[in-house]
């Protein structure tokens, strides 16, 4: 049972609400007090039927159905009396309650206030039929539904009341629950700003609605039809025993693209004109994909009732002209794609096959489309299986006309076409030429599919190409079965393979697979192009037992035969040869390099130029024994180049096993000039972090060889290195680095005109916090000179008297106050110092250093100074 409301409009000192069921939000109430009046003036004397009215409400809760009668009973000419029906708005969306509504608002006699009282309804869609008769029912549907949506009037309709229902009836959802509509108007009517979807006037309102907007339709005009859909829609509408415009496997075809708009309407149609098709045009499911696809219905719901005529469309395929066949193919390809089909895809996958192996040259120009979403790469390895399957001839001469690039893609499919395409010549020679100008990673990737195949010196223009592409294993696989397939007997192509190969794979590796493969002269030519006149070879040669004496006693003599004047000297020179000759060039070049640097004879610069040169090609032991070797040298010297990159490079690849202590030792000790030292000082603080870390923990042996320098004579920017590596060294070191800064503060203090006051703004305040929370001295800070019972104003003093005395930078005495949480009481003793004033503002002109709470803090005990003046 459902709820309707009721309310009564009628006159009472002019047109207003006499009772009502229900309280309706302010907006709503007006709506339904306006469309209760009549649309129009009538002309003196003139009457009319009872009419409905039928609209949603602003708010959207509930819609109205209403019957306005012409009010006689009151003096007032155009007086009128309307029962309006309130139904819930998705409930009548949802299943019209028509007949129930209508027997509410049939009555005999002009409703009164007693009739407006919630009423149960229960549900039914009869509505009648005929409505049709003598009316232009077709124009109106086209205007509806396949036409731009505008308002419709309609102009002496007969029977426009049951045309009215039989259309709510017939709509679906979302429609229903915004169409308005009237049976009678004698002017246009709006509802929530816009006009209303569909009103019926007399012939005599025509002039009030000149301005219209929409459509105009002669009710009894009856037209020929202009849309293919008219008439399966008419049937729907008007001679359906219950009205439908969308079928249930419409609306589930739709989902939730069921919208307000008449455009679903006509994509149900089109699909269902196309599902009649499928039987005489297999190309008709493509259509249905595109619907699929278009986003105007649900893609879930369209696939699953497409695939069962899917499948049955790639069958009738194959009887189509074979043009034709690999179109619909490719298309239903990329229109499938991302859909989950399986025996759909199965069957398209059946087809390509077949259309393969029967019209192969259809099958070439479908993999030469342009397809940026790879969906014809789905069908590539069943069009290989066709193309297997056909007749050589047809095959053959369309892989011809092919473009290389198919046919690389085709010979990724690793098939036993693969061998048909090495046996002709014609093939080979066109993929020769072609495949240097093939995308790379494609080349290689079919170079590697047709190799297994290349076994003659015919093959030769197609496998030096992909020669160069093959890595160490697939070299190594190339050769055994080159060697297995014909013992090496296509000599020039074995000679360029074997070429190739020591350009890649380690040479004893070669040998190994060369020696393997049965004895025979052809084995023979290919080891001596792969043994060298190096001691490594020869002594290889010797001890072989793999070889023949005889096969090694002839490769000896070939390799010396070959050897150049210099080779044969370092042999003779080098080594004593007896029977033999021993080679005894180092293994390669750069093991030479690495003794001659190890030596350490070098010049210094010709020594960094070839680490340089070298070092980007050593392996992890080499490079850490190159630098272990040479950081010393280095360390004690300056050289060419960039000199930081090249220490912090060399750090670097000694990483954790570098001995600190040793390196700060002799980066800083006492005999290097200042340059040195501080380039030295600020390696280490660029140093890698492995090897900063080491530093750090090293900060004593720091302090140390500061000290044993006596006098610091480092530059700016090593002091400042030095600063940071030791405030890490706080962090790290904790207590133990409180002995360290007291070992360090002394020499220090004594270097007023050495830019040393950032190492201090770092170790005095560990000195002062030591000052400030002990009961009794440190014995290593008993030294210290400003130690007396007051140990921190002392400390204080004697700062401030050391920096106004000094050449340092005046910013660092403020870092140093922020850092030992004293900046009034340093600064004030600044302040009373003599000319105390002027080192205030040079603090003052330089705080950029300070971090922004320093900064506040400064500048706030700075004013408080000058106001107290």
């Amino acid at each position: 049972m459902i709820s309707a409301e009721i309310q009564i409009h009628g006159y009472r000192k002019g047109h207003q609400l006499l009772a009502s069921s229900v309280t309706l939000a302010k907006d709503d109430q007006a709506v339904v007090d306006r469309m209760s009046d009549i649309a129009g003036p009538l002309r003196p004397k003139e009457q009319f039927a009872p009419y409905l009215s039928a609209y949603p409400l602003p708010s959207g809760k509930y819609y109205v159905v209403a019957r306005t009668w012409q009010d006689l009973t009151v003096p007032r000419a155009g007086c009128v009396i309307t029962k309006s029906i309130f139904i819930d708005a998705q409930t009548w969306a949802s299943s019209p309650l028509i007949i129930q509504v209508l027997e509410l608002l049939n009555a005999i006699e002009l409703p009164g206030a007693i009739d407006a009282v919630t009423t149960k309804l229960n549900e039914s869609l009869n509505v009648g039929g005929g409505a049709s008769f003598g009316l232009n029912a077709k124009e109106l549907l086209e205007a509806l539904f396949l036409e731009d949506t505008k308002p419709i009037v309609v102009f002496d309709a007969p029977n426009p009341e049951l045309t009215s229902m039989r259309l709510i009836a017939a709509l679906w959802p979302e429609i229903r629950r915004r169409f308005a509509l009237s049976t009678f108007a004698l002017s246009p009517r709006k509802i929530g700003g816009r006009d209303m979807d569909l009103v019926f006037a007399p012939l005599n309102a025509k002039s009030k609605f000149s301005d219209w907007p929409g459509r105009r339709v002669d009710g009894r005009s009856l037209q020929p039809e202009r849309h293919k859909w008219t008439s399966t829609i008419f049937k729907r509408v008007f001679e359906e025993s219950v009205p439908k415009l969308l079928s249930e496997q419409d609306i589930q075809l739709l989902g939730s693209h069921a919208g307000d708009s008449s455009s679903a309407l006509r994509i149900t149609l089109l699909w269902n004109e196309l599902l009649e098709k499928l039987l005489q045009t297999p190309t008709a499911v493509l259509g249905l994909l595109d619907i699929a696809n278009s986003g105007m219905v649900s893609n879930a719901a369209a696939i699953k009732l497409i695939e069962p005529h899917l499948t049955e469309a790639a069958l009738r395929a194959r009887t189509i002209p074979s043009d034709d066949a690999w179109d619909f193919t490719g298309a239903i390809a990329r229109k499938m794609q991302g859909h989950d089909m399986p025996a759909s895809q199965s069957a398209i996958r059946l087809l390509a096959t077949h259309l393969a192996e029967h019209a192969p040259d259809g099958a070439v120009k479908l993999l030469q489309q342009i397809d940026p979403k790879k969906a014809l790469s789905d069908l590539t390895p069943s069009i290989v299986l066709g193309l297997e399957k056909g007749a050589t001839p047809l095959v053959e001469q369309a892989l011809i006309a092919a473009p290389a690039d198919v046919i690389a893609r085709i010979l990724l499919q690793n098939s036993m076409l693969n061998r048909r395409i090495a046996a002709n010549d014609e093939l080979i020679k066109k993929l020769g030429m072609a495949f240097a100008g093939l995308d790379q990673k494609l080349a290689r990737a079919a170079g590697r599919a047709l190799l297994p195949h290349l076994v003659e010196d015919r093959h030769l223009p197609v496998a030096i190409p992909i020669f160069k592409g093959l890595d160490e294993q697939e070299f190594i696989a190339a050769l055994r079965q080159l060697g297995e397939a014909n013992g090496y007997e296509a000599e020039k192509l074995s000679s360029v393979l074997v070429d190739c190969a020591s350009n890649i794979c380690d040479l004893s590796v070669i040998r190994d697979v060369l020696i393997n493969v049965e004895p025979s002269i052809s084995r023979d030519k290919l080891l001596e192009l792969i043994v060298r006149p190096t001691r490594e070879d020869l002594t290889w040669l010797l001890t072989e037992k793999r070889l023949s004496q005889t096969a090694s006693n002839k490769l000896i003599k070939a390799v010396l035969g070959r050897a150049s004047a210099r080779d044969l000297a370092i042999l003779v020179s080098a080594h004593a040869i007896a029977n033999k000759v021993i080679e005894l060039l180092p293994k390669n070049a750069l093991e030479k390099l690495l003794k001659i640097i190890s030596s350490g004879g070098l010049p210094i610069n010709t020594l960094v130029r070839i680490i340089g040169s070298i070092f980007s090609i050593l392996d992890y032991e080499q490079k850490s024994s190159l630098a272990e070797a040479t950081l010393e040298k280095l360390l004690q010297s300056r050289f060419d180049g960039n000199e930081a990159e090249t220490l912090r490079m060399l750090f670097g690849e000694i990483g954790n096993k570098i001995d600190a202590k040793y390196l700060i030792r002799t980066g800083l000790a006492r005999e290097l000039n200042f340059e040195i030292a501080s380039r030295n000082l600020i390696a280490f603080e660029n140093a890698p972090l492995a090897v900063r870390q080491q530093i750090v923990k090293a900060a004593r042996d720091i302090a140390y060889a500061l000290i044993g320098r006596h006098n610091i004579n480092l530059t700016e920017a090593a002091c400042n290195a030095c600063a940071k590596l030791m405030m890490d060294a706080d962090k790290v070191l904790g207590k133990e680095f409180v002995n360290v800064s007291g070992e360090l503060m002394p020499t220090l203090l004594h270097c007023r005109y050495e830019p040393v006051s950032s190492i201090v703004a770092v170790l005095f305040p560990i000195v002062y916090r030591e000052f400030a929370k002990a009961d009794d001295v440190p014995d290593l800070l008993k030294f210290v000179p400003f130690v007396d019972w007051d140990r921190c104003k002392s400390a204080r003093n004697e700062l401030v008297d050391v920096f106004i005395s000094s050449s340092w930078a005046p910013v660092d005495l403020a870092i140093t106050a922020c850092r030992c949480s004293e900046v009034e009481r340093i600064l004030n003793r600044v302040a009373k110092s003599k000319d105390g004033e002027n080192y205030i503002k040079k603090i003052e002109s330089d705080l950029e250093r300070l971090d922004d709470e320093q900064r506040r803090s400064v500048r706030y005990t700075i004013s408080q100074i000058k106001h107290k003046r």
